[in-house]
């Protein structure tokens, strides 16, 4: 009876065909899916489920998977494409609170011959996690939801296998990690957004800080190995682990960060009793501010070196043209930044604005920072900002000597 009712199209992505509800049927003058789609499929997100699959690809190269479960799968998609493009025989788990999105996980599990090594139950996700994973705990659990994951995420890391596994965590709330809402991303994410020229980085780090949360309060570590920052969305990889003592170190990682309007100065500040103390160093002569303050929120590193090193053999090794376009670009510029994410990124653009100059190319400054001795790279965050050991004061003198010439 729902075959009839729902309007089907067959979708291709990556080395994986799959049916869907149409999205062009339903989603009329809006161009893209909304939450009323009677079965879940955004293709504006194949970037995100082609890194995914190059990135549990990566992580199998040093850790074992043997039971993965996405709890909000829809259509399915995303745990199709695992099961059809990385190796090993995994088992999945697949669940949605909504039977036609079940119905039809099921037919496309069925139709690719994914039977024995895949199930798609009816069920709330939250429940199904933890009930699921009693009988042998997932090492692998992908939270892929339609806004935000904060609901999810302790029972996913409950539902993860104590000597570790893999977390993927999506989230569509970008108003309100992005300092539109700070009240709302307190609430949620347990920490204050805020309005930078980084601001979605500082979304990441919220996200990234909440687990670290969550993972402690379960007495587990978590370490991240890669984020994605792009359109609409953010996505983070870590890899959570039972280890209390590790967990303990990692409460270092936790702070804010602090941001001047007036001279673009940021900061991070590690928490502690003293944070109050710590003198802000602005960087023109007799700033006054004002000051915005983001966080508790994670200050530590966002990718692993070893692991995105992992992804490009991987991805070196792949069909490129099973892949969105944007993808090596991306993993080009996440491996350079990788080791420069102890600052947060600046936005030439927004520097320039501040000070009036015309914005030079991205790769002049790159170039003139490098004459000095500065380490420095792209950042797949925004095509406008470099990482950089420089100080915002120094790039601004770049700046303003070749506006000068």
């Amino acid at each position: 009876m729902h075959e009839q009712m729902t309007v089907e199209k067959e979708y291709s992505e990556g080395r994986t065909t799959f049916l869907s509800a149409d999205v062009d049927h339903y989603s009329g003058d809006k161009k893209q899916p909304t939450s009323s789609l009677p079965v879940f499929y955004n293709p504006r997100m194949q970037l995100n489920r082609d890194l995914s699959v190059l990135f549990l690809m990566a992580y199998m190269e040093k850790h074992s998977v043997e039971m993965m479960c996405e709890p909000l799968t829809g259509s399915g998609v995303r745990t199709l494409r695992y099961l059809n493009e990385c190796p090993g025989d995994f088992y999945a788990k697949m669940c949605d609170a909504n039977p036609l999105a079940v119905e039809t996980a099921r037919r496309n599990v069925e139709t690719l011959g994914f039977d024995d090594r895949a199930e798609v139950i009816h069920g709330d996700a939250k429940v199904l996690l933890m009930t699921e994973s009693r009988g042998k705990r997932f090492d692998f659990v992908d939270i892929d939801p339609f806004g935000t994951p904060a609901p999810y995420l302790s029972a996913a890391v409950q539902s993860i296998s104590p000597k570790g596994g893999l977390l993927a965590v999506t989230a569509t709330d970008m108003p309100v990690l992005c300092g539109v809402y700070p009240k709302i991303a307190l609430r949620r994410y347990g920490g204050f957004s805020a309005r930078a020229p980084y601001t979605h980085e500082i979304a990441i780090r919220l996200l990234n800080g909440f687990i670290y949360s969550v993972a402690g309060s379960n007495d587990c570590s978590m370490e991240p190995l890669a984020v994605l920052s792009t359109d609409h969305y953010i996505r983070t990889w870590v890899r959570i682990e039972t280890n209390r003592t590790e967990s303990n170190r990692q409460a270092s990682k936790l702070g804010i960060i602090r941001y001047c309007t007036g001279c673009m100065h940021s900061d991070f500040v590690q928490l502690s009793s003293k944070v109050q103390n710590v003198d802000f160093d602005h960087k023109i002569k007799g700033c006054a501010g004002p000051i915005r303050v983001a966080g508790p929120l994670w200050i530590g590193d966002l990718f692993k070196d070893q692991f995105l090193s992992n992804a490009t053999k991987v991805l070196e090794k792949s069909e490129m043209e099973h892949y969105h376009r944007k993808v090596p670009d991306v993993l080009e510029k996440m491996v350079e930044e990788s080791g420069l994410t102890n600052r947060p990124y600046i936005d030439i653009h927004a520097l320039c604005d501040l000070h009036n100059f015309a914005p030079p190319k991205n790769q002049i400054i790159i170039e003139k920072l490098k004459e000095q001795g500065y380490q420095v790279a792209r950042t797949h965050f925004k095509p406008t900002a470099i990482r950089t050991t420089a100080s915002v004061e120094e790039v601004t003198r770049i700046i303003a000597n070749y506006n000068a010439r």
